[in-house]
């Protein structure tokens, strides 16, 4: 009998999880490994919902061509076409799959039918939500405990507290990770032991040489900081570990968004695709910082100024509900003008009935009302935030990278979706479709899991830009370590929400001291985690200065106040590459 590859999967967000279950039913030897607990991600905190469109849930109008009609518009049509139609033609099996695992989506009184949300670009409800707005928490949990079944049978090896700073190389080929795992004192040496995940061909075997489902590490704030190195072997390794919500001052990422898994690709030499492209969310209470999602604005919230002037409707026709570029981009402009906003929530109750906002909105009404807040009774304050990276790691439609062995998928994954701007709802989709194809695409048997190229991989053959991001610069004689403060002072003025060639210009250079700073006093060989997760969001917060310099005009969320027009002709996509000569130590 043919042997199913081995998997390793970095990342245990929405992506990662369900990519782990897949991998688990599917026969193979899989290992998942995240640098903190399982809950610990992006995914756990996501308020917006899932976008399908089905035969027994659509709302009236409502169709899969109209979900990739919105998807192309709110993306400035920088998406890749044939990826769109393959995602929301996906999107209905996917909520099948996920009702069969246990996942409960929200529905009206009777149980039959689910309830739709209707968010911004949308052109009908079509967004199935869970809890309310707490929709990512209860896939999460869904998939967390799928994976626990499956580590109780022996049929996956789940390692918490295990922080991969390194890929492992052999013929060519991704063949592994190198780790940290927690919990692990350095003078308590365990051993540098290899990790074989190898063998167990059969449906229901273990995976030889790794741990068994009881063990677990204690975890904690720096979690890594002393651990001991270890290695674990696989044929094929999957990235699915988030965005570079870290790399920003203001944020709705957890910390733990630092682009690990980006930073791990880019040092292996994989292209990445569209990096300029950062979504900013329109509403976060900076007093949190906590998001509001635009589900509210969905049901008839509204944005003020300063003055108390409702502005939306002078900047777009869709007001509130406009793409979210364009309203985080407003926001940013009328803060600057008028020195406020504020998300005023107050004339929904009115229309729905006392008490809707906390019915349809618990998580957030009870999270607001600990800032001091109520959005039944008066406006909150609400600021832009970076939210999402649309760039990230080019892959195709099987979630292959241009490293052979190395796949990616989730936030990590640049899949051609998106394009310049992330429609709303369609992340979490996007990371449940790819990854489960990412993973059904390495049994050759299958007869529906054909990767075709996309267009962005294709183009991405003509012309990759070379960028050299190894630590680098004059020399100083004692430089003070640099630390998150440092790398925010510089990211959020010149890689904001508006940029120009003087601010790229300036970030680039910025960054660029920062990181040779890091790297002498933190030396090359520092891996402890702090070390890595600053020289990843180093290098990257590089790599979107550079992406940023070299597209030279305003296109969804990549505004450059410098050239505002958009592309005179289709808009194409940009792709970077390390050069291969740098030995930055990005993830060693």
């Amino acid at each position: 009998m043919t042997r199913r590859p081995s998997l390793a999967i970095v990342g245990s967000g929405v992506a990662g999880l369900y990519a782990a279950v897949a991998a688990a039913e599917r026969g193979h030897a899989a290992v998942l490994l995240t640098k903190d607990r399982l809950q610990d991600s992006n995914s756990w905190y996501a308020q917006g919902g899932l976008a399908a469109v089905g035969p027994d849930g659509a709302a009236a109008g409502d169709s899969v061509e109209q979900h990739v009609a919105d998807t192309l518009r709110a993306g400035a049509r920088l998406n890749d076409a044939g990826a769109v139609r393959l995602l929301c033609a996906a999107a209905w099996p996917q909520v099948r799959r996920l009702a069969a695992l246990g996942s409960a989506f929200d529905t009206d009184a009777t149980g039959t039918r689910y309830l739709l949300g209707l968010e911004a670009a949308h052109a009908h409800p079509r967004i199935l939500h869970a809890g309310g707005d707490a929709t990512g928490r209860a896939l999460s949990r869904a998939l967390i405990a799928a994976c626990r079944r499956l580590e109780a049978q022996g049929r996956l090896e789940i390692r918490e507290g295990a922080f991969v700073t390194a890929l492992l190389h052999d013929a060519g080929r991704v063949a592994g990770v190198r780790l940290l795992r927690a919990g692990q004192r350095t003078g308590q040496r365990a051993g540098a032991r290899e990790l074989v995940a190898a063998g167990a061909g059969a449906r229901g075997a273990g995976v030889s040489g790794m741990s068994g489902a009881g063990e677990r590490d204690p975890l904690g704030a720096g979690a890594g900081e002393e651990g001991c190195a270890e290695e674990v072997r696989a044929d094929v390794v999957l990235l699915a570990t988030g965005g570079i919500g870290a790399l920003y001052p203001q944020t709705t990422n957890p910390s733990g968004a630092t682009g690990d898994g980006a930073a791990l690709a880019w040092e292996a030499g994989a292209v990445l695709a569209d990096a300029e492209f950062v979504q900013f969310h329109p509403t976060l209470v900076p007093h949190g910082p906590f998001m509001v999602s635009e589900a509210v604005r969905g049901e008839g919230a509204v944005l003020l100024d300063g003055t108390g002037r409702r502005f939306m409707p002078d900047v777009h026709p869709d007001a509130e509900l406009a793409p979210r570029d364009v309203v985080a981009r407003a926001i940013h402009r009328t803060r600057a003008a008028t020195g406020a906003v504020h998300l005023d929530a107050t004339g929904v109750e009115r229309v729905r009935g006392a008490g809707f906002l906390a019915r349809r909105f618990p998580a957030i009404t009870a999270r607001l009302a600990e800032l001091g807040f109520d959005l039944a009774t008066a406006p909150v304050p609400v600021a832009e935030a970076q939210h999402y990276w649309m760039g990230g790691v080019l892959t195709d439609g099987a979630g292959r990278t241009t490293v052979p062995g190395l796949l990616a998928a989730g936030e990590t994954a640049c899949t051609g979706v998106h394009g310049a701007n992330r429609l709303a709802s369609n992340s979490l989709l996007e990371a449940l479709v790819y990854a489960w194809r990412a993973v059904a695409a390495l049994d050759p048997h299958a007869p529906d899991t054909e990767a075709p190229g996309s267009a962005a991989a294709t183009e991405a053959l003509a012309g990759v830009h070379a960028l050299d991001t190894a630590p680098a610069g004059p020399a100083r004689p004692h430089p003070a370590p640099p630390d998150l403060a440092d790398l925010h002072a510089v990211t959020g003025t010149g890689l904001g929400v508006e940029r120009d060639a003087a601010g790229l210009r300036a970030a680039a250079d910025r960054l660029a001291r920062l990181q040779a700073d890091h790297h002498r006093v933190r030396g090359p060989q520092d891996a402890g985690r702090t070390a890595v997760e600053l020289s990843n969001l180093l290098v990257l917060g590089r790599v979107v200065a550079s992406a940023a310099a070299l597209r030279e005009n305003s296109l969804g969320a990549h505004c450059r106040t410098d050239h505002p027009q958009p592309p005179a002709t289709a808009a194409r996509h940009g792709f970077v590459r390390r050069t291969t000569t740098q030995t930055g130590p990005a993830t060693a």
